[in-house]
């Protein structure tokens, strides 16, 4: 109980620092708003910018589409599984 009491009177005898008014001036920048964005200005003649546009963009070339041959295929799965079942060569070492 002599804690306790010891404790509360601290407490009620406490007294915080009084905050200066002017604090806050070296550490806190002063707010400004920023200026409206302008809206954006279409040009007065857009089609001709277009059409230039249009000119000066590059087109893709047409590529023919090439069929591929049952040779370069290989046969399908059967012709698969039979290179995967060969014998591999063991490579030479090197003296």
């Amino acid at each position: 109980d002599l804690v306790q009491d010891f404790y509360l009177r601290e407490l009620k005898s406490y007294k915080p620092p009084v905050a200066a008014k002017d604090a806050h001036v070296g550490n806190v920048k002063v707010f400004t708003s920023p200026t409206t964005p302008k809206p954006p200005v279409l040009p007065a003649d857009l089609a001709a910018d277009l059409a230039e546009y249009d000119v000066a963009e590059p087109t893709k070339a047409e590529v023919e589409a090439v069929k591929p041959t049952g040779e370069e295929v290989g046969g399908g799965a059967e012709a698969f599984l039979t290179f995967l079942e060969a014998d591999v060569k063991p490579a030479e070492a090197h003296h």
